[in-house]
């Protein structure tokens, strides 16, 4: 999640830049600017928010990875079973299914990340309906979920 919070200093300057705006069309009695300069921060905020999955989407994928190789080269059959099937060597090994062999998908985690991503497809496939939520909130959400990755 290398590039985190260089997107989040991003998202929060714009942010500023958007506040003020509002302020100078609140000041001047006009609406129509405020309208206009809300569907601009709906429209950042669920491009943010994609920008920051992927770098999640990028930490499980690279966890991922490591995990795999370091299991399907384990002598101990108990380690490495199920790590040396062909489909998990692909390259298009689905999100959900890397997660759920990295994460409890019991955990109250899994489901959270889970709701995300299908947020996330909502939005990078030009879903407007289903809102995303607070950015700051869950720049703090997936600084979580890469410590519970890590952990596990």
């Amino acid at each position: 999640m290398q590039k985190l919070p260089q997107i989040k200093a991003a998202y929060d300057w714009m942010i500023k830049e958007y506040d003020e705006q509002v302020k100078q069309a609140t000041a001047a009695g006009s609406q129509a600017p405020i309208v206009r300069l809300e569907s601009y921060r709906d429209s950042l905020e669920r491009g943010v928010f994609v920008m920051l999955f992927g770098q999640f989407e990028r930490e499980v994928t690279e966890r991922f990875r490591s995990e795999r190789e370091s299991r399907k080269n384990n002598r101990d059959w108990r380690i490495h079973r199920g790590w040396d099937v062909p489909a998990l060597g692909a390259k298009t090994v689905p999100f959900l299914t890397k997660l759920a062999l990295l994460m409890d998908k019991e955990g109250r985690n899994f489901s959270k990340i889970s709701a995300a991503y299908e947020r996330r497809n909502h939005c990078a496939h030009g879903g407007t309906t289903d809102p995303v939520g607070s950015i700051d909130q869950f720049v703090e959400d997936l600084y979580v979920w890469q410590a519970e990755l890590r952990r596990n």
